[in-house]
């Protein structure tokens, strides 16, 4: 019984907008609003459950996300650290050329709609016939394994399981 009242509540918390309450439980009770694929609440380590969408993301950030720090790091990510101080050069590394490049470019959809920084197919094939040395060069991240600090970014897009409430944050 507490467990369903606890289930209604979360669904009503997450869908009233913040205007007439009642009016969200009158389209509740005449099945005119369905539940909410938003985030309610997540049930910590410590059995407690947080308490708003803010703090059911940063709870998703440091489950999905923990902090980079080598003292916690396991016998995997030891390697991997030792591993990517190592050169990547290898006798079969060939600088990127021109050609291959145009080449990958002009393979791309060009009815495909552009990502986040917004660039179409077509506005990379016109830069690079611009600036192709530019282009070049840059190719070169991959091959020093040295990213600008404004290409790591990252989506975190939270996928609930199946239709069923869920609060374990493992779930996700």
């Amino acid at each position: 019984m507490l467990e369903a009242k606890l289930k209604s509540w979360k669904m009503f918390c997450t869908i009233n907008d913040g205007v007439n309450p009642w009016n969200v439980v009158y389209k509740i009770a005449s099945g005119i609003i369905r539940t909410s694929t938003r985030l309610t609440t997540l049930e910590k380590e410590d059995g407690t459950y947080t308490t708003d969408t803010r703090s059911t993301i940063m709870h998703m950030l440091e489950h999905f996300v923990p902090d980079d720090r080598e003292d916690s790091d396991s016998k995997l990510h030891r390697k991997i650290r030792k591993e990517i101080q190592e050169p990547t050069d290898t006798a079969d590394d060939k600088a990127f050329t021109k050609e291959e490049i145009i080449a990958n470019l002009k393979k791309f959809n060009l009815k495909k709609a552009p990502g986040e920084d917004g660039l179409t197919s077509d506005i990379l094939i016109r830069a690079f016939q611009v600036f192709p040395l530019f282009f070049t060069q840059i190719y070169m991240c991959l091959k020093e394994g040295c990213f600008p600090k404004q290409w790591k970014h990252l989506v975190i897009i939270p996928i609930k399981p199946g239709k069923e409430e869920c609060s374990d944050v493992s779930k996700y």
